[in-house]
């Protein structure tokens, strides 16, 4: 099916690749800052599977919560005391359970404002890319920067899912097929269909032979 048919019935395209581009980099980015963060400052104890925004802030609430309570007792057992001695366990206890309590807190709000950050970035590219053709970003500047210059060289892409559109063609694309790279030469009548089409993950080897003995059911 060729351009006039299938792309123009099913599919459209991202107005600004440049802006587009920047921000799928902007996210990743985002990702990736979230991805450590709760590396870093986030153990399974004090996150327990917990990593959308609003589970993380009511997590916070209820550990700000716990550190106004502690500063209370420790305010209660230090009251009429000048200093610490050794024998005031309890209140190194509350001491220690509260500089801890603290670091959660800290921790927690690193993790949920670069959470916020990332989701505040995805809503944008979601809205920039709804109901639109998908087209990996990479391979797309690739493209662009090649027609501009002139240039036909084979482009290798992981992204199976993207849409092909009228720039790609005369291109040759090698498209990973879960093993290799399988080369295609884009043509016009490719127009509007996915990378992934062209570059099958099954090998088809025939059929078994019909030469042994067929047993027959008693």
């Amino acid at each position: 099916m060729g351009f006039k048919g299938a792309w123009n019935k099913r599919n459209r395209l991202i107005e600004n690749p440049e802006e587009y581009y920047k921000l799928y980099k902007k996210l990743q980015r985002a990702y990736k800052l979230v991805r450590e963060a709760i590396r870093r400052y986030g153990s399974f104890e004090l996150l327990k599977g917990r990593t959308s925004a609003r589970d993380l802030e009511e997590l916070l609430e209820e550990k700000k919560q716990v550190v106004e309570m502690l500063k209370k007792q420790v305010r209660e057992a230090h009251k009429g005391k000048p200093q610490i001695t050794e024998e005031d366990e309890r209140l190194k206890e509350l001491i220690g359970e509260l500089n801890k309590a603290e670091a959660e807190v800290r921790a927690l709000e690193i993790i949920l404002n670069r959470i916020k950050r990332y989701e505040e970035l995805y809503a944008q590219y979601k809205q920039m890319t709804e109901k639109k053709a998908y087209v990996d970003p990479k391979l797309w500047v690739r493209i662009r920067k090649m027609n501009e210059t002139g240039e036909r060289k084979v482009v290798k892409t992981y992204s199976r899912a993207t849409t092909i559109i009228p720039e790609f063609v005369g291109h040759t694309i090698a498209v990973h097929n879960g093993k290799t790279f399988v080369p295609v030469y884009i043509t016009q009548d490719m127009v509007g269909h996915k990378l992934g089409e062209f570059a099958p993950t099954r090998t088809f080897r025939g059929h078994p032979d019909k030469t042994g003995k067929v047993v027959k059911k008693k």
